[in-house]
């Protein structure tokens, strides 16, 4: 940049210097045709990095590479939904923390702490509902992007395995699409907004097409494996910029194999395998064993059949017909239409086995024909009404397994 002053009648310029550049922080991750593979850290920070292959690609070891080379340098975060990490959390120091048994609020207090601290951590998310992951997950990455600026020196590499599971590309149902928005916004962000605070971001994914699209676009380096599925390997090969003939080379790297391109890796794409690493992948597929060959008896005895057996009716006897799990239960209270729902069955009861129209139910409940079809939508899902899509002509009347646990009822109509 240059301020232009006068001197006896000519034009000089201030200069003013941009500072050193800085020592570059770079740590061997893998071998090309032509030598190293290094990962620049401080490029990484600034910039990101997507690991993604299909399963069996080698992901997984590329993870445990990355952050073996670089948890001298910075502190590690492991976000890890299957638990395959333990052994590489042990190896580098970092707490393991059970997201099972931790509240929200407590996820996000420990992750200020540990930035504070510089502690490495380990979350692990087994053992949860798909939502609940999503949940705890965002509040761990709001405690690391909310710390104090006083902590943002501290410098951060949070490793994230199968992240369509946190910020996936499509919500499971309606149900899940508020859980979803939460897990997208909350991982773009932590990607969007790291840099400054000192977090460096490392997303892997089996499946591109699985992944929000808002999170992908914020990662500007890219180690792609193996893949198989049209779509991935056409967003694949997009990211590379490869072309049609070279996309199909995706679908034929070994494991181990990636192409690596971005500021932090190469600035063209460039073929590399991952090196070994010290600690051993937990997840690693299993040696093909055939069954054991007992008798039947035996086999029944191994079981434990008999007193199986002997418990179910108990079992029966003591939860009662057809009576839901807890979970099961509380997700239909908790449904926009469960007050429609629970209007609409004792109703139907009085006609069955015969049908009756929504527009009826509507009048006879004297409720907004949208609510009755949200609660004939809600019963549907649980088969406890026969019941057709949205519309004019919708019709419904208890199921069949309904009706059998009623009594013969003369009545034909709503009145």
């Amino acid at each position: 940049m240059s301020e232009f002053t006068k001197s006896g009648g000519s034009m000089t310029a201030a200069i003013h210097p941009f500072p050193p550049a800085k020592a570059r922080t770079l740590v061997p991750i893998g071998r090309t045709s032509t030598g190293e593979l290094n990962l620049d850290l401080d490029k990484l920070m600034a910039g990101r990095l997507l690991a993604q292959g299909s399963s069996g690609a080698g992901k997984s070891h590329l993870l445990r590479k990355i952050v073996e080379e670089a948890f001298d340098y910075l502190t590690i975060m492991l976000v890890d939904p299957e638990g395959e990490f333990s052994n590489l959390a042990e190896h580098i120091g970092a707490t393991t923390l059970r997201a099972v048994d931790l509240a929200g609020d407590g996820l996000t207090a420990a992750a200020a702490r540990a930035r504070r601290h510089r502690l490495p951590l380990h979350i692990d998310l087994t053992d949860l509902q798909p939502d609940e992951r999503i949940e705890k997950a965002a509040a761990f990455f709001s405690g690391l992007i909310g710390c104090p600026p006083a902590d943002w020196k501290n410098t951060v590499l949070v490793v994230i395995d199968e992240a369509h599971l946190l910020a996936p590309y499509l919500a499971g149902s309606a149900r899940d699409a508020e859980t979803r928005r939460l897990g997208v916004a909350t991982l773009t962000d932590l990607c969007a907004r790291g840099r400054k605070r000192g977090i460096g971001v490392v997303v892997a994914t089996q499946r591109l097409a699985k992944l929000a699209g808002s999170v992908i676009s914020e990662l500007h380096n890219v180690l792609i494996g193996l893949n198989v599925f049209d779509r991935d390997v056409a967003r694949a090969a997009d990211l590379l910029g490869f072309g049609t003939s070279e996309a199909q080379r995706l679908r034929e790297l070994p494991p181990g194999d990636f192409y690596a391109l971005g500021p932090a890796v190469s600035p063209v794409p460039v073929l590399a395998h991952v090196s070994e690493t010290i600690t051993r992948h937990i997840g690693v597929t299993p040696e093909l064993i055939p069954s054991a060959c007992y008798g039947k008896e035996e086999a029944r005895g191994l079981l434990e059949l008999d007193g199986l057996e002997a418990m179910a009716p108990a079992q029966s006897q003591r939860r009662g017909p057809g009576r839901p799990s807890g979970r099961a239960l509380e997700d239909f209270l908790l449904h926009p239409g469960a007050a429609a729902a629970a209007a609409i069955v004792p109703a139907l009861a009085k006609i069955s086995p015969n049908a009756t129209t929504a527009d009826q139910l509507a009048a006879h409940l004297a409720r907004d024909k949208a609510d009755v079809d949200t609660g004939l939508d809600l019963l549907g899902s649980i088969g406890a009404v026969d019941t057709m899509p949205r519309g004019e002509s919708r019709i419904a009347r208890l199921s069949s397994r309904m009706r059998l646990r009623l009594a013969p009822a003369d009545v034909v109509g709503l009145s």
